[in-house]
């Protein structure tokens, strides 16, 4: 025997490999669906073309078990040139880092074409846990229920992959950011019967949960259920992420479904689908040089009052909207529909350069919607007209430009990050420059009431709470625009939120968790926030006054303080009253105050208040608001400690707590 063949080492159940291993090339049957355990960080496990075989069959999803290929805390590994199918799972990688996944391939594991609404269970292909700075290249995962599973994976390069012909999503993303996906070839995410409707959720790609920042490549999303699904069933966003190239037709519902705000999209396309692209929610959006074409025409799933459109930025905000540069043309009803609700309008948009030709109702349709600038579109072949304007549009503004016409470049700045009630704060534009020397325009609006028309001046906010303020500035024919989400605060003795080590919990039962620290990076008042994680469906923690100087409230009216929240479980905090402040003497005296209206049920806040602070005022005696509850005979000039109690429906949640104050 050569030397060669000796290094060739034959696979079998329930293998720990802590060495470098080569596998002899073969077909190797693994009736108990127990796979391969990498023991060690550092190691090469090269499959050499060996084929690892469990006795998974497609139709009788009941046969699936085991994991083919398992890692858990384990860095430096590369993993390459193996086959692993009949699995539950053909291979999970859990707490590693620099870790390269190449050239295998984990087709024909776990799949269940027959699976209702949900879901289901993370099995399929390649799942990945907290996995970071690594490479996934070349791979295939074909035939499976999820092709590429990321939870809580950052900083990973996705490339040339094929995750294709998945029952549930070809990539799905749980909170994970900063990846670069380019390339890859991940279609035919469906779920669906014959003459079904809808296609239960099932999409190419799923995004959710607070993940940010990842940038997507020319890669192929075609046929999906959905093509490209950004999701926030429990209304923790994701933001941040940019798209070019990406090409998502084809899909049964929508080639673009996106319910987030702060995503890009560059030259796409969402073509041959019930809608094309679908954004509601979708504040501070940049949408250039797309295409929205021949949507509803094979289906029409889910038709809204217009029909189905290219674009749909409906049922949900859309402040701050840059559109242009986007070619629109033969759905079935209109190009561009954009609407939101009386009193929440569409609002802050500039929609030029685009080709809106051909659609058999309306160019674009406008309900609701406010402070629209609409310059230098071509349109042409639209049935019912270039621009519908319905109920309750106001401040559309339409002016003629050419295609030679360059728009202005905005320049904006404020003269401070951190603003407070009471002081000017400078707002300026004038550094904003038009290519052709044309004279500059200036719309802003303060989200207080007040607008201007100076390219910069100062304003002063007297209410505390967040603002939403917008730009706009134009040269006669074309525009731009920006917008600055301001939290304005009060000057104050802050009481706690600077302290995160003092604060005390208490847990329901010994199997609950409460954990409290300091924050620098979320913070709106002071230099850091309170950041509280917990399971515990009856959260508190509390803040004693010995640990702060001159608590005397007999002459105080309000407690005030700022929030933030996330809640991983889908109505995690649905019919749950939070916060419940307490004001104790002790546990037997004490004054709680319980919110009469406000849940923090995402669908029911404003937009801008799912990844933002809510200013919170409780006046220290009862209004409509609030409702005051007394224990005993508590004293305001014996007050021990301030408690602030969460109730959930249990699940993984996190809060943030800034800017205590008395006054």
């Amino acid at each position: 025997m050569d030397t060669v063949s000796e290094k060739l080492v034959v696979p079998y159940e329930g293998m720990i490999v802590i060495e470098d291993t080569t596998f002899a090339p073969g077909v190797y049957l693994f009736k108990s669906g127990r796979g391969i355990t990498i023991g060690k960080s550092g190691i090469t496990l090269n499959g050499n073309g060996a084929v690892i075989v469990a006795p998974g069959k497609k139709e009788k999803k009941y046969s699936f078990r085991g994991t083919g290929i398992y890692s858990n805390g384990h860095s430096n590994l590369s993993i390459n040139n193996i086959t692993v199918k009949g699995f539950l799972l053909g291979c999970k990688l859990m707490n590693g880092t620099n870790l390269l996944v190449e050239n295998n391939d984990f087709s024909d594991n776990f799949t269940d074409p027959d699976y209702g609404w949900g879901d289901g269970d993370p099995d399929g292909a390649l799942f990945l846990e907290n996995v970071t700075k690594s490479k996934i290249r070349q791979n295939k995962g074909n035939n499976t229920w999820n092709g590429l599973h990321l939870y809580q994976c950052d900083e990973n390069e996705i490339s040339d992959n094929e995750f294709s012909h998945c029952t549930n999503v070809c990539l799905k993303m749980w909170r994970s950011s900063r990846n670069e996906v380019t390339n890859n070839t991940m279609n035919y995410g469906i779920r669906i019967a014959p003459g079904e409707v809808h296609a239960r959720d099932s999409t190419s790609v799923l995004i959710e949960t607070g993940s940010n920042d990842n940038k997507f490549l020319h890669n192929d999303f075609t046929y999906g259920g959905d093509g490209v699904f950004i999701r926030s069933l429990n209304g923790v966003i994701s933001t941040g992420n940019y798209f070019e190239g990406n090409d998502a037709s084809f899909a049964h519902n929508n080639a673009w479904e996106v319910w987030d705000t702060g995503n890009i999209f560059i030259n796409n396309k969402g073509n041959h689908s019930s809608y094309g692209f679908w954004l509601g929610g979708s504040d501070h959006t940049v949408f250039i040089g797309n295409e929205a074409a021949y949507n509803g025409l094979r289906r029409a799933n889910a038709p809204e009052e217009f029909g189905n459109a290219g674009v749909a930025v409906v049922n949900g905000s859309s402040s701050h909207f840059i559109m242009k540069d986007n070619y629109i043309h033969d759905n079935k009803s209109v190009g561009v529909a954009i609407r939101f609700k009386k009193g929440y309008e569409s609002y802050h948009w500039v929609i030029q350069g685009n080709r809106i030709l051909d659609n058999e109702t309306y160019g674009i349709y406008l309900k609701h919607a406010n402070w629209i600038d609409i310059a230098g579109n071509e349109f042409s072949g639209n049935k019912l007209g270039d621009i519908k304007k319905d109920e309750n549009v106001t401040n559309c503004i339409e002016r003629r430009a050419s295609r030679t016409d360059q728009a202005p470049s905005i320049a904006a700045t404020i003269s401070s990050n951190k603003i407070y009630i009471n002081e000017p704060i400078n707002f300026d534009a004038s550094s904003s420059h038009d290519p052709q020397n044309l004279s500059l325009y200036y719309r802003w609006d303060m989200g207080d009431g007040t607008v201007s028309e100076a390219s910069s001046f100062q304003h002063t906010y007297t209410k505390p709470g967040f603002y939403r303020v917008g730009l706009t500035v134009h040269n006669g024919k074309l525009a731009d625009l920006t917008w600055f989400d301001i939290y304005a605060v009060e000057k104050g003795e802050i009481v706690g939120t600077e302290f995160s080590q003092e604060w005390g919990v208490k847990n329901s039962s010994e199997t609950r968790f409460t954990r409290i620290s300091a924050d620098c990076l979320n913070k709106v008042s002071g230099e850091e926030s309170l950041k509280i994680v917990s399971n515990d469906e009856l959260g508190c923690i509390y803040f004693p006054q010995t640990k702060v100087a001159n608590w005397n409230l007999e002459e105080m009216k309000f407690i005030s303080f700022w929030l933030k929240f996330e809640h991983e479980t889908r109505d995690g905090f649905v019919n749950s009253q939070m916060p419940i402040v307490k004001m104790a003497t002790d546990s037997e005296n004490y004054q709680e105050f319980l919110p009469i209206d406000f849940q923090p049920n995402w669908t029911k806040l404003p937009s801008e208040a799912r990844n933002g602070w809510i200013y919170f005022e409780i006046p220290l005696k009862e209004n409509e608001d609030w409702k005051s509850h007394t224990v005993g005979n508590p004293q305001v000039n014996k007050i021990n400690y301030i408690e602030f109690n969460f109730h959930t429906k249990g699940g993984n949640y996190y809060i943030w707590l800034d800017g205590l104050m008395f006054t």
